[in-house]
């Protein structure tokens, strides 16, 4: 259950210390470190993305071809042919996006708590990730490039309507 998962023990901290009153400004941070490997999440998370919908990134033959060596030398690690030979890909690509629904209802829960508490109209709430992952994409399975799904990363920031220096 959620529950059980550090993820929510973190986010449920952090929404305990929104229902104490504060008399000076503070600051909370809450790591969520899903996606992160390993891809254990409760079962609900895998049960929305069934195998049969799961789509596998498209991998072209050459995809290599326009990488320097240096750059091949990375996807040469043979994580891809370990998880194609395995018949893994699937289920990982459906760990990876469970995780991500997981982390996604970790973020709604501790949203939700904020917009219930007095803190709500005063806070600063900004979100992001760190990087993006290879899912077999250029046969790599790893965040090490300086490819665009490795890069592309969230950044979301909410303040208030009457945040100095905002107006």
């Amino acid at each position: 259950p959620d529950e059980e998962t550090g993820d929510y023990q973190s986010v449920d901290w952090i929404c305990d210390q929104l229902e104490k009153p504060h008399d000076k400004p503070f600051f909370l941070a809450c790591g969520i470190y899903r996606p992160h490997l390993p891809w254990y999440v409760p079962q609900k998370y895998f049960d929305a993305f069934p195998l049969d919908s799961v789509q596998l990134p498209k991998i072209l033959q050459n995809d290599l071809d326009d990488v320097p060596e240096a750059g091949q030398k990375i996807c040469r690690q043979n994580y891809h042919r370990h998880v194609t030979q395995a018949g893994l890909w699937k289920s990982a690509v459906q760990g990876y996006l469970a995780s991500i629904y997981y982390a996604d209802a970790m973020v709604g829960k501790l949203l939700k708590r904020l917009e219930q508490s007095a803190y709500a109209d005063n806070t600063i709430v900004v979100i992001f990730s760190d990087h993006g992952w290879q899912l077999g994409e250029k046969q790599d399975w790893s965040k090490f490039a300086l490819w665009q799904n490795v890069l592309n990363t969230v950044l979301m920031i909410k303040a208030p309507k009457e945040s100095p220096g905002l107006e």
